[in-house]
């Protein structure tokens, strides 16, 4: 199964997605409706904590994300991005030179950067964990909305399997925009 990359120099390219419940993409919709808002990217690093198949990533990359890093731990969705890394680089050699994407083999709360998260305002830091796993929830979403400075978080979850968006209001954080879809939604924070 594919999808297909939204917008930016890569638009309507093919990207490759794990079979099974290994990963769950976000969908085209929530995507579309994000993506809208943020039509180019350019000199942003992006980083996504649960990439799955990279894809958010790599969207973030054809709009122009000077750094892309794609945390990922699942060994079938590791094999997913480098797949969707391979096609990147293989119809884009040029910008690919100039902006690689860097896949972190590892979890999210394991990755180094965690600890002295980047300062610079340009910075995205999306994180779109299984909905039902709430303890990671904790242990990597709250620490970055708490360590957040300058740059955004971006945090995917779903009002029945995951957290309800009042559960960001209980810890004392406010996004500042809530895009939905269906019961999925994506809750952008930024200072």
């Amino acid at each position: 199964m594919t999808i297909k990359i939204l917008g930016g120099l890569a638009k309507s390219r093919s990207l490759f997605i794990p079979k099974g419940k290994t990963t769950r993409p976000t969908s085209v919709l929530l995507k579309r409706r994000v993506f809208d808002a943020y039509q180019s990217l350019e000199g942003y690093s992006f980083v996504d904590l649960c990439a799955g198949s990279g894809a958010m990533g790599i969207e973030a990359w054809s709009r122009g994300a000077s750094e892309v890093i794609l945390v990922e731990n699942h060994i079938q969705a590791i094999r997913c991005i480098e797949q969707n890394i391979k096609v990147i680089k293989e119809y884009y050699p040029d910008e690919w030179k100039e902006r690689p994407i860097k896949l972190v083999k590892g979890q999210a709360e394991n990755w180094s950067g965690l600890k002295g998260l980047a300062q610079k305002s340009e910075s995205i830091y999306f994180f779109d964990p299984p909905y039902e796993d709430h303890k990671l929830y904790e242990r990597v979403g709250l620490p970055l909305l708490e360590k957040r400075r300058d740059y955004e978080v971006w945090i995917e979850s779903d009002k029945q399997k995951g957290l309800k968006e009042d559960y960001w209001h209980e810890q004392g954080f406010f996004p500042q925009k809530v895009y939905s879809q269906g019961t999925s939604y994506l809750a952008i924070f930024r200072d």
